[in-house]
């Protein structure tokens, strides 16, 4: 178990996004360097061969510089909706599909389900940041065993995760929900030793008239998490 991979995976990403800008940047000085100096003969403009070479030159660039500013944007947008840990995605991205989502519902009358997890401990053990970590990434490698690719896993802080299930409705949910449960349910190496990990939490449906807009939405997650609490580990609300 280790988040290693995630990480260089960032470090790789952000090296090509500064490489990136390096370029677009490189480009945008040439050009301040490079004004391009206009004659004007009895009321024309005209521009000299010299000029003109340098306006060729830059036009050359231009395409390259141009995908550069590209790859740099689309790889800030990749940083900004993976989280690093779990390799699901950021919270943030994953409350804005589950909004397209909505709207996609609402439009079509379609339906789709979210399932909303916390890990759980024995009660007593003290956890360090690294450790919680690996728990997380453990559960989230457990539950991309059994999502579908049209399926959007989500880390929503750092004990909980969500996965979005759309065209899914609340009894298939509860089913999905049971295999992760079962699957995460076992020991792990941690660096306090080994240490029983399982999962709670609740099944939310769109069909329920309390999930209407997004702040319904979350209102009932938090509601089901904190049912799922009470009930104790291994419990998923319906």
């Amino acid at each position: 178990m280790s988040d290693a991979p995630g990480i260089l995976q960032d470090i790789r990403t952000i090296r090509e996004i500064e490489a990136s800008l390096e370029e677009a940047e490189s480009f945008i000085n040439r050009v301040k360097s490079n004004k391009v100096r206009l004659s004007l003969t009895d009321g024309v403009y005209t521009v000299s061969r010299e000029e003109m070479s340098k306006i060729a030159e830059l036009i050359t660039t231009l395409e390259r510089s141009g995908k550069a500013l590209d790859t740099a944007v689309t790889y800030l947008r990749d940083l900004m909706a993976y989280d690093e840990v779990s390799q699901m995605f950021s919270r943030r991205y994953v409350f804005h599909l589950i909004e397209k989502e909505l709207h996609r519902a609402r439009r079509y009358d379609s339906n789709f389900s979210i399932i909303a997890f916390e890990i759980d401990v024995p009660e007593g053990t003290i956890l360090g940041t690294s450790d919680v970590d690996l728990l997380i990434s453990e559960a989230a490698r457990t539950t991309r065993k059994f999502i579908r690719d049209s399926d959007s896993p989500g880390r929503t802080g750092e004990r909980s995760f969500i996965v979005l299930l759309p065209e899914t409705d609340a009894k298939g949910a509860h089913i999905l929900a049971n295999r992760i449960r079962q699957a995460v349910d076992k020991e792990y190496e941690l660096s306090v030793g080994k240490v029983h990990m399982s999962v709670s939490g609740g099944i939310i449906d769109s069909q329920d008239p309390a999930v209407s807009d997004m702040a319904g939405l979350l209102y009932v997650m938090d509601q089901k998490l904190a049912e799922a609490r009470v009930k104790g580990p291994n419990y998923i609300v319906k």
